[in-house]
């Protein structure tokens, strides 16, 4: 559906992006090309695809892949860049939700925007990439 490659878009279309995420967004980008299954931008008008491996493609039927992508954006706007009661933390650069089968890391760029990465839970480069760009 897509290629790897086309990640490189998100760079440009991003400059809210705080510098710590768009430096932990080219990492996953170069560093983990075998084991990420889908790359998502979306604003509250609705989402790209922007990469998808093809395996991922070939196992879910549009309406699935759809519903999966909207339940994974709805997800993204549970965690607000900015929450109220947690002011003095600073904003909210990144979360990582670890399923059985599944990684999936979430970038907020705005208060309706962001970008949502999902990888194959063995990509335990993750926690390398994440720990030299983040903590």
């Amino acid at each position: 559906m897509s290629d790897i490659d086309d990640l490189e878009t998100i760079d440009e279309e991003t400059p809210s992006m705080p510098a710590e995420a768009r430096d932990l967004v080219e990492a996953i980008r170069d560093d983990t090309a075998d084991t990420l299954q889908l790359a998502v931008r979306y604003s509250g008008e609705g989402y790209d695809i922007v990469y998808l491996r093809e395996d991922i493609d070939e196992q879910f039927s549009d309406p699935e892949l759809e519903e999966q992508v909207e339940t994974l954006m709805l997800k993204g706007h549970g965690d607000p860049p900015q929450e109220g009661a947690l002011f003095n933390f600073g904003s909210l650069n990144a979360t990582m939700r670890f399923y059985d089968e599944s990684l999936v890391v979430h970038f907020p760029t705005g208060e309706w925007t962001g970008l949502v990465f999902v990888l194959d839970q063995e990509a335990e480069s993750l926690l390398d990439i994440v720990e030299s760009h983040i903590l």
